[in-house]
């Protein structure tokens, strides 16, 4: 760090707002993938605000307070209600403490008729990507370590040098294998 720079700490994602046309189709995907109802929801202002949002919603994910997450939903005026390709965020992910929560959450969103658009063992996580209704992609991962000393050395192994994304997975099958009894360290070793 440099002499003229202050010692402050690295802030967390608290906050992530998606922007949408589509607020009732948005809010209800959320509500089924996040498995919890928003902790606050305005209507339709009878008068719009600076931010030219009408109706909101905020999800709380996790963290302890101060630091906690949210996800909110604002309908803004002029989004266009069909998903584009305009420049804007690429995806965000939301972890999960174990195997068991992410494989958990990925049955109760198939029971729904979510399934991923996408699932990999990028070798230090395993992620399971869903597209909402409006095209964000929504990145539910665990790590694949037990400890942080273990998440970073994987970074400078050579299965990562030579392969950063990981390999592509079936998730039934490879739910199928953890909870037949695979080991989590066997089942997330990426060929070098």
């Amino acid at each position: 760090m440099a002499d003229n720079q202050p010692n402050i700490p690295v802030p967390s994602v608290s906050e992530l707002v998606l922007k949408t046309g589509r607020f009732d189709v948005m809010r209800d995907w959320y509500i089924t993938a996040l498995a919890t109802e928003p902790f606050f929801t305005r209507g339709r202002p009878e008068k719009a605000s600076w931010t030219k949002s009408q109706q909101i919603a905020f999800f709380k994910l996790t963290g302890s307070y101060p630091y906690t997450q949210i996800l909110g939903i604002f309908e803004v005026d002029g989004t266009v209600d069909t998903p584009g390709t305009d420049p804007g965020m690429h995806h965000f992910q939301m972890a999960h403490a174990s195997f068991d929560e992410l494989f958990d959450r990925y049955e109760l969103l198939k029971a729904a008729g979510i399934t991923p658009s996408q699932t990999w063992n990028h070798g230090v996580s395993t992620s399971f990507y869903y597209e909402d209704p409006d095209g964000n992609w929504a990145e539910m991962n665990c790590v694949n370590f037990d400890t942080e000393a273990e998440f970073l050395g994987y970074f400078e192994t050579e299965a990562y040098k030579k392969n950063i994304s990981g390999i592509p997975i079936d998730p039934d099958e490879y739910i199928g294998r953890y909870r037949g009894g695979t080991p989590r360290k066997e089942l997330v070793v990426i060929p070098v």
